[in-house]
């Protein structure tokens, strides 16, 4: 009886790791940013330009030798990650600002 519940409840989890991964792919929408009369490598300056002001370092980090014996997971050091990730309402809002409209992808149901 305990086995049978012991998988509902995985089962019951599952779903909960997808969601963040529908809620980004619904958030997430192909389009392309426009400005009238605007050379490519004007449009490629504005875009590497916002792209630096909008980006934001992230991490997390667990210092310390593992259980606290000096063994264990890490032991030998550091644990932990870090990385630079695009605030995309950073990266918007730059755009707009230097002048540029985003127009959504059409797609054959509109």
């Amino acid at each position: 009886m305990k086995l049978n519940i012991g998988i509902n409840m995985r089962l019951c989890k599952f779903p909960l790791l997808l969601l963040p991964a529908t809620l980004f792919a619904c958030a997430t929408q192909s389009g392309v940013w426009v400005k009238d009369n605007t050379a490519s490598l004007q449009f490629n300056q504005d875009n590497y330009a916002c792209l630096q002001e909008s980006q934001q370092s992230y991490g997390y980090s667990q210092g310390g030798y593992g259980w606290g014996n000096g063994w264990g997971p890490g032991w030998g050091g550091y644990n932990g990650y870090s990385g630079v990730q695009t605030n995309q309402e950073l990266y918007s809002a730059c755009m707009k600002a230097r002048g540029y409209n985003w127009q959504p992808d059409k797609t054959s149901g509109q």
